[in-house]
């Protein structure tokens, strides 16, 4: 074998061989990333020194004694034995990629038993292609280029049953083809194959979002080239698709609803629910897991829901259910895939969640008004409050409106706090401003303004939650992995790694929160400021740090005391116009405060504060405090264990382990030569070892205890609310790339080759749009045809050429079709196209476009 290839054989096999000199990084590269691994024995019969194989032959000569690249003779090959077919394959395929052809399964003849008797392989190009796939009379798509030659390469093995083994009974080593060179030999199909570590590598990179062409790419980088991959793109994208579709029942739906059953045994916490039908197809489905549920008892005051699209290969919307934590990041308390976005559907989708979760109903709720939406939470949540999205609203001011100026003004009223009187004023301001009176628009606008402006939902609790951008950012990271191609069984997976992602940076938080200290720098930071830092998380520490500072410009201009209580207003330094009343309940130390910060956000404000030193208090009254925020918010694990169970670590949790386990021994092997030989021997001994103990049949397939008798069928390709309805008078028709006119192309168009027409006639123009298939054939004696311009005025007609007779060569004219019916084959041209000195021309006659006339 040429020394390129064998080193090539040497790296892509891992094998347990040393190195001699130097090895490049791209060596080490591949065998780092552990990409084509293969059998151990791949080829080693053909290498130098090999020890695989001892067994004599009938010539005197030994498979050891021969280089990678040798030819080999019948007499080296028949009776040679083999303990397995698949030892026999690899021999022959490894020997076929030496030297340069593709092998194919050709015999297998079994006995009684259905014992396997007789195995033969054969060249690629063996046999050619029947004539009846050659004479296809109306072949609608281009046939496959023809491979087979006739050729006569051939290899046979039989079974001995007295001995027990397999021996070679036939060898054809000639071929009636060219052999395929070294470097295109990675281009044959029987070389082509995508291993089990390099599958289950591209799936989990194909798993989160990555294409089949980019997992290729980062193959050949970590292989060291393309050469080096073992297959091509479209080979890896075959292979992903037999694994999607080994890992699926008798549908995708029956394998979907088998997984969110396998979870819940997993999880006996694991709530799901779906239907079926009228057609038996899968219509709509909800699941949420046991930390979902428990986040919704500890969180579920606030519920934001929004759906989105093409995340799945049936265009089903998919809706989320999402809160805050106490760290104010999201959190998910449930996904639901629907058929449809109609009333009924949400209705059944709340009353779902609201069973999940124990018939606990959120205090307030955020949607982008969807009127199906609306009337459900209407109607299963009628006590929440409903908060209308402001950044939906922003956008439908200004796609109504169209005047920045009034999204402007909007905005301030919508998102600013004010009293009742004053809201009404700025709006009636607003209105006039803008002529908007009678604005249809603007009337449903304002009939819901207690839905919108913060005037009206001040004193509700929304967390700071006043659009859905927290579903919307949910969306925009899943349509990162997700893709208009998923399988619904896949789908859950995506949703899994999602919820794990979230619940990784809840614990960095908590971290963060529990074992470490803010600076303390406010005036206040031995009494209020330390107890905050004490027991609320960061992110709410900083909120409440803010009120903190700002309580530095305030002051008590009045206080007047009451029955068990005192009334105290507070103003502003430099903002005299501004002032709050505040009242301190002295039984229990409560402070209402008239900004309503304490009731929208859950935190003291500043004028709370204020009070609290007017009121000598040492701390911030417990009563203040709203358990939600603190760091012990979820100290109370009684309701997560109840539901909780630890499921066992699955096949793609193992591959990710080992690798980072194995990382060290990669960075220090790669040092040396000595070190990456020793790395390779022990990983060849462990792979041998793990192939010896794998038993392939102890993973059994999905268990269908419990399914339905009947098969759920797949669900049908939905058109959502987002997706574009197109009609027949909507869909454009294909125009002339030269006139731009319908009905015909560009090469059919008179005005091809720069020939501009003037179309004008007594009764009508003559028509451009098309041009006849009959054509006016003549033979002319000379390529160059002199042309008489018989006429001169507004237009210049072409008339007969003249010829001389020297040799015959033939070309086309083109009929034209007048639009009143008539034919014509003359070219008009107008006056200004031609030069006045001139009245004739010469034209060349072209095979493959129309004529360019050229008159100087």
């Amino acid at each position: 074998m040429r020394q390129d290839t064998a080193v090539a054989v040497s790296v892509h096999n891992n094998g347990a061989a040393s190195l001699d000199g130097a090895i490049s990084d791209d060596s080490l590269s591949l065998a780092a990333c552990t990409f084509n691994s293969t059998s151990s024995n791949q080829f080693e019969s053909l290498l130098p020194n090999s020890e695989a194989n001892t067994q004599p032959l009938n010539s005197d000569r030994t498979f050891s004694s021969y280089a990678s690249g040798d030819r080999l003779f019948e007499s080296d090959v028949i009776g040679r034995v083999f303990s397995s077919i698949e030892e026999a394959e690899t021999f022959y395929f490894d020997y076929a990629k030496s030297i340069g052809f593709s092998v194919r399964k050709n015999i297998m003849r079994t006995n009684v038993q259905g014992q396997v008797t007789v195995r033969r392989w054969v060249c690629s190009k063996e046999g050619k292609r029947s004539k009846k796939y050659l004479e296809i009379p109306d072949r609608k798509k281009t046939a496959r280029p023809l491979t087979r030659e006739l050729c006569r390469a051939a290899f046979r093995i039989r079974f001995d049953h007295r001995k027990g083994v397999w021996v070679a009974c036939e060898w054809v080593d000639t071929h009636t083809h060219v052999l395929v060179p070294a470097v295109q030999v990675q281009f044959l199909r029987s070389t082509r194959q995508v291993s089990d570590v390099d599958y289950a590598t591209a799936s989990t990179m194909y798993l989160f979002g990555m294409k089949p062409s980019r997992i290729h790419e980062l193959m050949a980088k970590c292989s060291g080239g393309y050469e080096n991959v073992g297959f091509t793109r479209n080979d890896l994208s075959n292979r992903l698709y037999e694994g999607r579709r080994e890992q699926m029942l008798q549908t995708d739906s029956e394998t979907f609803i088998s997984l969110l059953r396998g979870k819940q045994d997993m999880d006996p916490g694991f709530y799901y629910q779906y239907t079926i039908d009228s057609e038996g197809r899968l219509s709509d489905t909800f699941w949420c897991d046991s930390g979902m549920r428990a986040d919704f008892h500890y969180f579920g005051d606030v519920l934001s829901f929004d759906s989105t699209y093409r995340t799945n290969a049936y265009n089903k919307p998919l809706v989320l259910f999402v809160g805050l934590n106490h760290h104010m990041r999201s959190t998910v308390f449930g996904f639901a895939l629907l058929s449809s976005e109609t009333e009924e559907k949400y209705i059944w989708l709340l009353r779902t969640f609201l069973s999940a979760m124990d018939g606990k109903m959120p205090v307030s709720i955020v949607t982008d008004g969807d009127r199906a939406m609306r009337n459900a939470i209407r109607t299963v949540f009628p006590d929440a409050s409903h908060r209308l999205c402001c950044w939906h609203l922003e956008r439908n001011a200004t796609a109504n409106i169209s005047d920045p100026n009034f999204t402007s003004a909007f905005k301030d009223v919508m998102l600013n706090y004010m009293v009742d009187d004053e809201f009404q004023f700025k709006w009636d301001q607003m209105i006039g401003k803008f002529h908007l009176t009678n604005n249809e628009w603007i009337k449903k606008l304002y009939a819901d303004r207690h839905m919108w402006a913060e005037t009206f939902l001040r004193h509700k609790f929304f967390g700071g939650l006043r659009s859905n951008q927290r579903c919307e950012s949910m969306n925009a990271y899943i349509n990162q992995y997700v893709g208009g191609k998923l399988m619904l069984f896949e789908f859950v997976m995506q949703m899994e790694f999602l919820i794990s992602r979230l619940r990784y940076k809840e614990a960095e938080d908590d971290h963060r929160s529990c074992h470490t200290m803010p600076v303390l720098i406010t005036h206040l930071q031995k009494h209020y400021e330390q107890q905050a830092a004490t027991i609320y998380t960061r992110t709410v520490f900083n909120r409440v740090l803010k009120e903190l500072r700002e309580d530095g410009l305030l002051y008590i201009s009045n206080c007047m005391s009451d029955v068990g209580r005192r009334i105290y207003v507070i103003k502003k330094f430099k903002l005299e116009d501004r002032s709050w009343r505040v009242v301190f309940h002295e039984a229990d130390s409560k402070i209402v405060c008239t900004c309503h910060l304490m009731q929208s956000l859950g935190i003291p404000c500043s004028h709370s504060f204020t009070v609290m030193k007017a009121e000598n208090l040492s701390e911030i009254p417990k009563c203040m405090i709203l358990p939600r925020w603190t760091k012990n918010s979820k100290i109370a694990q009684s309701y997560l264990q109840h539901f909780s169970s630890k499921p066992s670590m699955n096949e793609a949790a193992r591959i990710g382990s080992l690798t980072i386990a194995c990382r060290n021994l990669i960075h220090f092997a790669a040092k040396t030569v000595d070190r990456y030989n020793d790395a390779i021997q022990v990983i060849h001994g462990l792979t041998l070892q793990a192939q010896d103990v794998l038993n392939t049949d102890a993973f059994p397939r999905a268990s269908t205890k419990g399914r339905h008798v009947d098969i759920i069928k797949d669900p049908l390709i939905i058109k959502t609310k987002g997706s574009t309805k197109t009609t027949k008078a909507s869909v454009k028709k294909r125009l002339c790339g030269t006139c731009q006119q319908p009905g015909h192309t560009k090469r059919t168009c008179i005005q091809y080759g720069r020939v501009k027409a003037n179309c004008d006639t007594d009764n009508a123009s003559l028509c451009t749009d098309f041009v006849s298939e009959n054509t006016f054939n003549t033979t002319i004696a000379t390529t160059t045809a002199t042309l008489d311009m018989s006429t001169w005025g507004d237009d210049i007609s072409i008339g007969t050429a003249s010829t001389e007779v020297d040799h015959n060569e033939s070309f086309v004219l083109p009929v034209l079709n007048r639009c009143d019916g008539q034919s014509s084959n003359d070219f008009t041209f107008p006056s200004q196209d031609l030069s006045q000195n001139n009245r004739g021309g010469t034209i060349s006659p072209q095979w493959h476009e129309w004529w360019h006339y050229n008159v100087s």
